[in-house]
């Protein structure tokens, strides 16, 4: 049992540290969009543009897709239908793929409660 209890301990560390970081990603972006509001116009043109944004995002695109092309990364570009997987070429609507997704959450909250009560159970035995 105690290989279960360092699973759910590291498992635990693990989302700490993604709180943490989502704060301080949040915390960054605020912080920015504060000191451009405060910027003179004619400071503001030295920001880049949204479209110069896009073109360097597209230019980076092609690898950053290699790492989001996975059949449980939904695709938020106007697709009606997503790939499964890219060998057997079926596709997903969106809607059947959140489903599918919501299904794997709530398996994923069942088992961490599970663990969570055999946890319990271990420490009151002890």
């Amino acid at each position: 049992m105690d290989t279960l209890q360092q699973q759910i301990f590291d498992l635990d560390r693990k989302v700490d540290r993604l709180h943490e970081l989502v704060e301080r990603i949040s915390d960054r972006i605020s912080t920015l969009i504060l000191e451009r509001q405060q910027l003179p116009e004619n400071e503001l043109a030295n920001f880049p543009s949204k479209n110069s944004l896009r073109s360097s995002l597209s230019q980076t695109n092609g690898h950053f897709q290699s790492l989001t092309d996975h059949k449980d990364i939904l695709v938020d570009d106007g697709e009606e239908r997503l790939r499964l997987n890219s060998e057997s070429g079926q596709t997903l609507s969106s809607d059947i793929q959140i489903r599918r997704l919501t299904a794997q959450l709530t398996a994923a909250y069942n088992r961490i409660a599970a663990l969570e009560e055999q946890l319990l159970a271990c420490r009151i035995n002890s």
